[in-house]
């Protein structure tokens, strides 16, 4: 039996802001899930009408692939997800993230709870440009051990429990990002594409207030 991505996102979701609260001292930081489908009070009109100093940080949340334990752990990235979170980083390096925790079983997460982030990686986005990662290909599966991610070339990984605090995303920049998603949504004839909201699938958004930052 393994773990789902969504139990991944809310524990390990969990440990992070309780990490951005406490040793990063942003004590008002929040996490928000996005979907296509929100209406647009709720959508991007909310991240509009934020204070401009709210600064944004995107974790692109993965679960690894396989039945078993051991590294190296393996996790699938999309090439045209990958391509949004890059356009996106290109506005703060430091602001968009895969997380990649390294659990596969229940037992393994029951023993690591209330500690999950020791054992999960977090992957700058910002470095990682589209045509290097992914040549020719729409997917490609990433081989993690220790602290490197393998997807020809090599990117180096930040244990969760390590992170130090970017500056983030501005929230207007944010705002016009996740309205360009729309549009081109908008655009694609296929009703049953145009409904699903895989391309923010494991997207958890942390809002970060200008009274809560360092």
């Amino acid at each position: 039996m393994r773990v789902s991505e969504k139990s991944l996102e809310l524990n390990v979701g969990a440990e992070l802001l309780t990490l951005m609260r406490g040793p990063w001292r942003m004590p008002k930081a929040y996490l928000r899930g996005l979907t296509q489908r929100e209406e647009n009070q709720e959508g991007v009109d909310f991240f509009a009408q934020l204070p401009r100093a709210t600064r944004i940080y995107a974790f692109q949340f993965k679960a690894p692939k396989g039945r078993y334990e051991g590294e190296p752990y393996r996790f699938t990235i999309q090439r045209r997800q990958h391509g949004k979170l890059y356009a996106l980083a290109r506005s703060s390096l430091g602001g968009v993230y895969y997380v990649l925790p390294y659990y596969v079983s229940p037992a393994k997460l029951e023993r690591g709870v209330p500690h999950l982030l020791r054992d999960t990686w977090f992957l700058r986005v910002g470095g990682m440009r589209v045509v290097d990662v992914f040549g020719t290909y729409q997917s490609r599966t990433m081989c993690c051990s220790g602290g490197m991610a393998s997807v020809n070339p090599e990117y180096a990984l930040q244990r969760g429990a390590e992170m130090e605090p970017d500056p983030g995303i501005p929230v207007g920049l944010f705002a016009e990002w996740y309205a360009s998603l729309r549009e081109e949504d908008d655009e694609v004839m296929d009703a049953r594409v145009r409904r699903s909201p895989w391309l923010v699938r494991g997207l958890r958004v942390a809002v970060v207030p200008a009274a809560s930052q360092r």
